[in-house]
Formats: structure tokens, sequence, C-alpha cells
């Protein structure tokens, strides 16, 4: 198995990461809410399926938007849908069951992708001083299950994640757990001018750190910004 096998993002995060998304590790790209997560999320699918794959996503917000997927899809957002295995747990538990239940969701159908869109917003939810550590065991236990079937089924992992703001400073939610699992963090960041978004490598295992790169949100695709790429 080639462990820099990569999924290509459809957008210039292709540019950033040296093709994509790699096989065998998690990716976490986080920042704040309307930076492009979800946007990275969709596009990652329609990159599985166009290799002959199902994807699984699995949106804990409610925010799966087949109108974008078709945006993104030129109208042939339908093609694509039927090729995404949609789940939408309502609690931190039932989050925690449909982690459990992918590698025999994996093992049964063709899948080449898992997302988790986003893998803390009912973490949060549920978060609480009585329960900090036991919610925290279970996070622990979704990225190690998670970082083990991206391994033993030779596939590319994707978790959005969100941010918080603390002194001023943007920090990334469950940061520590969050570091540890993921083999590449992504940050996303909105910029002054509207529509255009940066996204910076945090961590890699194989490419430079504080790398970045500027794209814009457009309604049919996210497009590298200017002609000078990344800086």
């Amino acid at each position: 198995m080639d462990a820099e096998k990569r999924l290509s993002t459809k957008s210039p995060l292709d540019k950033l990461l040296n093709g994509g998304i790699e096989h065998r590790a998690v990716t976490n790209v986080y920042g704040e809410a309307g930076t492009g997560k979800s946007n990275v999320a969709l596009l990652c699918c329609m990159s599985a399926v166009e290799k002959g794959k199902k994807a699984v996503f699995i949106d804990t917000e409610g925010g799966f938007s087949f109108e974008r997927l078709n945006q993104l899809a030129s109208g042939n957002g339908s093609h694509y849908l039927s090729q995404i295995i949609l789940l939408e747990p309502k609690s931190w538990k039932e989050q925690c069951q449909r982690v459990e239940e992918l590698d025999r969701l994996v093992k049964a159908e063709n899948i080449g992708l898992v997302v988790i869109d986003s893998i803390v917003s009912l973490y949060r939810a549920e978060l609480s001083d009585e329960n900090f550590h036991d919610i925290n065991r279970q996070l622990t236990r979704q990225y190690a299950l998670l970082s083990l079937l991206a391994r033993e089924r030779d596939i590319p992992v994707l978790v959005t994640n969100q941010v918080y703001s603390i002194d001023g400073k943007i920090e990334l939610t469950s940061k520590t757990i969050s570091r540890y699992w993921s083999k590449a963090l992504v940050k996303l960041e909105k910029l002054e001018t509207p529509g255009h978004r940066a996204a910076t490598v945090i961590k890699h295992r194989s490419l430079p750190e504080g790398s970045a790169i500027e794209f814009v949100i457009s309604g049919s695709s996210l497009k590298e910004a200017g002609k000078f790429g990344l800086f």
C-alpha cells in the first residue's frame, strides 16, 4: 500500500497539500463558520465518487446541503448524492454509535472516503464540568477508531472542526485530542476581501507547516485567488 496516495479536494487545497488529503490518515480542517469547511467536505465526496467509490458523510449539524452539492456539481448533484451514504446523528451518544459502526459499513460498501462534519458539534453540546473526562474519552475513542479505519481500509478520513476564541486568540476545539490524532491539520480563515479565504497547513507529516494559499468561494467552485497562489 502506498501511504502517499491522496484524494483530490477538487480545490486550491490540492496545491497546498501536494495533491489532496492522504489515504491512511485523518485530515482535520478547522475554522470559524463560513470559512468553507463543508465545501471542502462536499468536494472531497465528489472526488471519491469520481474514482468509482462511495463516501460516508456523517452530518452532525444538519447542514448537509443538496443545493450546494448541486452547485458544485454543475447541476449533476443527484449523481453524486446517490453514492453518498448520509448519516445524521442527533445526539452525542448517537454519533458515538455511528463511529463504532463505521468499520462494518466500510466493509460492506465500496467506501473511498469517510467524512464527519463536524466532529465536535454534538460534543460541545454535551460537554459539561461534570462529564468532561468521560466525554473526552469518548472523543478520543472516536479519533482512535477513525485512525485505525483509515489505516486498515487504506482510505482517507476527513473531519471538520470548530474553533473558539480565548483572550482574542482563535483556538481549535478539543485542541489536545485533535492535534494528537490528526495527521494533518489545515486551518481556514476569512480574509478582509469578501469571499476570500486562507488555508494554512498547521500540521502535516510530510509537508512544510505554515505554508498557505488564498482561495475564493464562488457559486460553483473554490478557486485560487490571484496569480501568486501560495504565500
